[in-house]
């Protein structure tokens, strides 16, 4: 993506009128390009499907609800992007993706990890490849029923190409390691292939809720989530979130601020409350790796 332009801006450059440039040609003469003079129908496809996006996206049809806990908004507001496309959600995870997170994680001894807020997102199905027993939590029941769903249908590429079965206790698991050039790309590199054992269960309910996902898990995810909570709330969910790890554990905590441009002032909303609950820092301010901390946070920044 340009720097600087949000995810609409960039889908209206694409779809938007193109200026035209100055001709040289005598009057009449054929215009340059497609001899046939006919439009390719995979493109026009493309720029339809990227139009009314854009419109959806003007309409507010895939704003995220005002209040971070209402389940019946997160409901309409996926059902929205099922419809107008996902490309925002990809867009997210490649910027999320982090090679050496997995290989740091199983230095850490972690096992068990929760996904909280995850979406759609691809972060828990390729930590569940990697070999990670992967709970991926969210309020709405839509992506739940949807990659359930998904997981369930033998015809579904997904399920063909990766080789999830259904455990008795409801558990996706991956009995035989993935060939990586059929995994999701978000975390993967070749020095850290995809392992067997790896299992994924979906479920949905509210991470302020102790009985939801109790955990303990050696790692907790939670990706531009917190940040969506009132001021006053933030706190209390990164109570509840750091109260499901175990000890040793890992926190993970992904801030994305659209608005932030170079020069301006950056600081994660989690770091005071992290440093005064007894977090370390996965990378100190001297640039050294905390590896063997009994609680490690890890903050993570993108803009743009």
């Amino acid at each position: 993506m340009p720097f600087g332009l949000g995810f609409s801006q960039v889908i209206r450059r694409l779809v938007g009128p193109r200026r035209r440039e100055a001709s040289i040609d005598p009057p009449g003469a054929r215009p340059t390009g497609d001899p046939s003079g006919e439009k390719d129908p995979a493109k026009q496809e493309q720029q339809r499907r990227a139009g009314a996006w854009l419109k959806a996206y003007e309409a507010g049809l895939l704003s995220r609800p005002a209040n971070v806990r209402d389940a019946a908004g997160w409901d309409r507001y996926w059902m929205n992007h099922l419809e107008f496309g996902m490309g925002e959600q990809a867009l997210m995870d490649q910027m999320a993706s982090d090679h050496s997170l997995p290989e740091f994680l199983v230095g850490r001894g972690a096992r068990t990890i929760l996904c909280a807020g995850n979406g759609f997102s691809y972060e828990a199905i390729a930590l569940a490849i990697l070999g990670f027993e992967v709970t991926a939590l969210d309020l709405s029941r839509v992506p739940t029923e949807v990659i359930e769903a998904t997981l369930r249908d033998p015809q579904h590429a997904l399920r063909q190409l990766v080789g999830f079965s259904l455990r008795a206790d409801g558990a996706w698991t991956l009995e035989t390691p993935v060939d990586p050039a059929l995994a999701p790309p978000m975390h993967m590199r070749a020095g850290f292939p995809p392992r067997a054992g790896g299992s994924l269960i979906l479920a949905t309910g509210d991470l302020m809720d102790p009985e939801i996902c109790r955990g303990p898990f050696d790692v907790v995810i939670e990706r531009r989530t917190v940040q969506l909570f009132r001021e006053g709330e933030m706190q209390e969910a990164l109570d509840h979130l750091t109260r499901r790890l175990a000890t040793p554990g890992t926190f993970v905590s992904h801030q994305h601020d659209g608005g932030w441009r170079p020069g301006k002032p950056r600081k994660h909303h989690a770091e005071e409350w992290l440093r005064s609950n007894g977090f370390e820092f996965r990378t100190t301010r001297e640039g050294e790796e905390v590896a063997h901390a009994p609680r490690v946070a890890f903050l993570v920044y993108t803009s743009g």
